[in-house]
């Protein structure tokens, strides 16, 4: 089954992060919410960080402000996936 980190996970489901999650849910995919301020996402344990997030991801993808995003790539870098 492919693997799919959503950073900015969002807990409201009007937010492109909450329908992110819902989608690739639907396409089949295990889904890791990334958000350190939402304990839980569609049902799902969030991680606080992408680098807390189990074994290797097929797909990364970011639903926050550029000025959000900036200081996370090293982290994305170093966790490593297949798209992003």
């Amino acid at each position: 089954m492919p693997t799919a980190a959503i950073i900015g996970a969002s807990s409201n489901r009007n937010k492109f992060g909450n329908k992110a999650v819902r989608a690739f849910q639907q396409r089949g995919y295990t889904v890791f919410p990334v958000n350190p301020n939402e304990p839980e996402v569609e049902g799902l344990q969030t991680y606080r960080s992408i680098l807390d997030v189990p074994g290797e991801l097929n797909l990364v993808t970011v639903y926050v402000r550029p000025d959000v995003l900036l200081p996370l790539l090293p982290d994305i870098a170093r966790k490593g996936c297949e798209e992003l």
